[in-house]
């Protein structure tokens, strides 16, 4: 019997040992589902962020034009225009827009007055060269909202200097 006895005790040990670690395993099963949960909650405010409808603010665009990036600053506006970022709405997009109203203006304007020059038909070229009239009074329009920044109309003419 005493035997018995001491069996039960050496028993009565190990399972209070098999307990120990049970408990220890069940407090890192549930780190592990807090940790996991926190990566998914984590995870999907990425992606929304990333799908959110986002818009350049102003002084962004004139970073991205100061850089020389100029078409994608006209690309950023043109997002900005469709998500409602108009010069009506916030009066802070009036500069950088006229800029990059008269470099796009330009940029098209260069490319009709070139295509009616070497047009042979006469009727096609006096087309071209009223469209092309048409954009260079939209850079001159362009031009007198640009602000204390029309100087870089200068600079925007350099791009496109034959």
């Amino acid at each position: 019997m005493k035997k018995n006895n001491r069996n039960r005790k050496v028993r009565g040990a190990s399972a209070a040992a098999a307990s120990g670690s049970d408990k220890l395993f069940k407090v890192v099963i549930i780190l592990l589902a807090l940790i996991l949960v926190l990566m998914v909650i984590i995870t999907a405010a990425k992606i929304n962020q990333t799908y959110t409808d986002y818009t350049t603010r102003p002084n962004d665009l004139l970073m991205t034009i100061r850089n020389g990036y100029y078409s994608e600053a006209v690309h950023e506006m043109h997002d900005n225009i469709a998500l409602g970022e108009t010069v009506e709405k916030n009066q802070d997009y009036a500069i950088p827009y006229a800029l990059l109203e008269y470099y796009e203006a330009e940029s098209v304007y260069k490319g009709y007055a070139r295509m009616a020059e070497t047009e042979t038909d006469k009727t096609r070229a006096a087309e071209l060269k009223a469209k092309a009239e048409e954009l260079k009074a939209e850079m001159e329009a362009a031009k007198t909202g640009m602000g204390d920044l029309e100087f870089m109309a200068a600079d925007i003419d350099e791009l496109f200097a034959d």
